[in-house]
């Protein structure tokens, strides 16, 4: 199969032809239709959080997809082969043409997504979800500060926190207020602007964090007493907290399949969607790299000033797209070349041929 590999810490991605993996009882073999590219990937590229997150060389990076089930193991009852679903990795990465992961950690795709809708979700949502609720313990009537609302993960916060029934604040820039209240947010402040702990009258009951540094230490102004905050960039100043009277966390992203499952619902009935910015041929993931470096100064090696340089874009993910199509063809069309005795000078004539056997499909 054909897949994306690093092979050293900061070097440049290669694609080339690797072995399809096998799977255990537990497992299912996906064939991959889309992919999603997120910061984590570059983060574990650079090797500047290998204490932390280290990567085993050659790596195959991609932490969430979608695609059709290609087999299931021997212990797998709840999905069977030609399902669509969606899901994190549970071992290998998801830049691939197959991957074999746990069943625990997959969901039926929403018939109402496409596959590189549907690859853009797993991640995002669920680091969402479990921030305000697992973790922050957001209840209706309640009122949450999202900081970073208009990234992938705050605007699932957003949404899915004005769904419970709360007041949600967001920080952004002006540009994302009106993407911000399309979407759930009553109040947005733009922290270019203004400090939000001087702007916000009344206390809040949960702070989500995406941003760390000062942006955390500020927030603790703005906690009510009780309340929660919880960070998914950085830890919590445990003497902060003491200090405050109030709890705090970074929290880690513990997949389910259970928990993507009832966001699917959701996405289902269209109380959230799913947003993506970019899609990308598998093949080209070095340059999707680039396009999202760009808010990551120094991270895989490429600066801000370089071809990865920060540039206004849409909101969402960026998605790279599996190019199973072309592969069809290529592997119909040299079935009918061999059919009709390797004849030379029909290659065009069989490439053809298989594509029009294949769009009739």
């Amino acid at each position: 199969m054909k897949a994306v590999r690093l092979l050293e810490y900061g070097g440049q991605l290669v694609f080339n032809d690797v072995p399809t993996p096998t799977i255990a009882r537990d497992e299912i073999l996906v064939k991959i239709k889309s992919t999603a590219v997120n910061h984590l990937d570059l983060v574990e590229a650079s090797g500047k959080a290998r204490q932390i997150l280290p990567i085993d060389l050659p790596w195959i990076p991609g932490h969430e997809f979608s695609g059709v089930v290609e087999q299931i193991g021997s212990d797998v009852a709840a999905c069977a082969p030609g399902d669509a679903v969606f899901g994190t990795t549970s071992g290998m990465g998801a830049y691939a043409e197959y991957l074999a992961v746990k069943a625990a950690a997959i969901a039926r795709k929403p018939s109402n997504l496409s596959f590189e809708e549907a690859a853009s979700v797993p991640v995002a949502s669920q680091t969402a979800w479990q921030g305000i609720f697992t973790h922050g313990h957001l209840e209706k009537g309640q009122t949450i500060l999202i900081h970073g609302g208009a990234g992938a993960v705050g605007a699932y916060a957003v949404q899915l926190a004005s769904h419970a029934g709360a007041t949600v604040i967001a920080t952004a820039s002006c540009d994302d207020e009106a993407y911000l209240n399309s979407i759930g947010a009553s109040r947005v402040i733009d922290y270019r602007e203004a400090q939000f702990e001087k702007v916000l009258r009344e206390k809040v009951d949960v702070v989500f964090d995406l941003i760390g540094g000062d942006t955390q230490k500020r927030s603790f102004l703005v906690l009510k007493e009780g309340g929660h905050l919880v960070a998914a960039t950085q830890p919590v100043s445990q003497e902060e907290t003491a200090r405050h009277r109030v709890s705090g966390a970074m929290m880690r992203l513990a997949p389910s399949g259970d928990g993507l499952g009832r966001i699917a619902r959701l996405l289902e009935e269209g109380t959230i969607r799913p947003d993506v910015a970019t899609v990308y041929a598998l093949q080209d993931a070095a340059q999707a790299w680039k396009d999202i470096a760009g808010n990551l100064p120094g991270v895989h090696g490429m600066s801000p000033s370089g071809p990865g340089a920060a540039r206004r874009r849409s909101h969402g993910k960026i998605v790279l797209r599996v190019a199973w199509r072309d592969h069809e063809i290529r592997a119909r069309a040299y079935e009918l070349y061999l059919a009709r005795g390797a004849q030379p000078g029909r290659e065009l004539e069989d490439w053809l041929q298989a594509e029009r056997e294949l769009t009739a499909e």
